[in-house]
């Protein structure tokens, strides 16, 4: 079978079968690609949310994207008219800091923009350049040349601790994609041969911890999202159903080649919405 009748035999298959995904318990969304795209969001967002609220469904949000602090993220959704609260986020900086209260770590060099500063402040840490005791690497959409040379100086020291909120190689906006953490961890990589410990997706305790906390099989929740390589492997190793949306990163020529196969693949996350009608 050539590689059109095959990409055409899956995605017929999986169009057939999207009742199912009507019928979780929990459901966990990627942000960017998979609701908007930048400051634009997808057809049927704010409709589909009302459904899951009006069906008692559990759902949260996640993004590996720590360039907003929780609060920017709450603004900028609500702006959306989606209605929800802290409690439906699940952000690559929260088991970041968690990792560093738990080890007691105080004094921080973070790579983040002044909204995820804000945030790490508030969470009580001295953010500094002097003798930190820790970088930490998040999605900088401020960086400059200078703290990325500092960054590579304090990473030359033997044994130094470095942590990541994620590593997405990319960020999808309206226009094309953007170097996202992964990127600025590689060029770091090119001058200090080191990469850092990674909290975000694809970990799947970014899942797990949430299904333990409302006492949910991974087999009642599922996942939407448009990275292979983050959001779909980070389902599969939990044990949670996947969709692969192709609004953002992903395209078919890439799943068939992945070794992260979704169990669904949409177009959109506006398809969903048409099975709950």
């Amino acid at each position: 079978m050539n590689l059109k009748k095959l990409l055409k035999s899956i995605m017929d298959n999986i169009t057939n079968n999207l009742f199912e995904l009507t019928t979780k318990q929990v459901y966990f969304f990627d942000l960017d690609g998979t609701l908007y795209l930048g400051n634009k969001l997808f057809k049927g967002v704010p409709e589909l949310i009302e459904l899951l609220k009006k069906q008692e469904k559990k759902f949260f949000f996640l993004s590996n994207n720590s360039s907003k602090s929780t609060e920017d993220y709450l603004k900028k959704l609500n702006k959306y008219n989606l209605k929800i609260n802290r409690d439906n986020l699940i952000l690559s900086q929260h088991p970041t800091i968690e990792f560093l209260k738990k080890n007691n770590y105080k004094k921080i060099f973070l790579l983040g923009t002044q909204s995820l500063k804000n945030e790490f402040r508030n969470e009580g840490f001295e953010l500094t350049e002097e003798e930190p005791q820790i970088l930490v690497l998040a999605f900088d959409q401020e960086l400059t040349y200078n703290r990325l040379v500092r960054a590579a100086y304090i990473l030359q020291k033997e044994n130094f601790p470095y942590i990541a909120t994620h590593l997405d190689n990319r960020c999808p906006t309206e226009t094309g994609y953007i170097p996202d953490a992964g990127g600025i961890a590689a060029l770091l990589y090119k001058a200090t041969e080191r990469m850092p410990i990674v909290f975000g997706k694809p970990n799947k305790e970014m899942l797990l911890f949430k299904l333990n906390e409302l006492g949910t099989s991974p087999k009642n929740a599922i996942i939407f999202g448009d990275r292979l390589y983050t959001d779909i492997k980070m389902g599969k190793e939990a044990g949670v159903t996947t969709c692969c949306v192709l609004s953002g990163e992903i395209t078919m020529d890439a799943i068939k080649n992945s070794d992260f196969k979704p169990d669904f693949i949409i177009n959109g996350i506006w398809e969903l919405l048409k099975e709950f009608k």
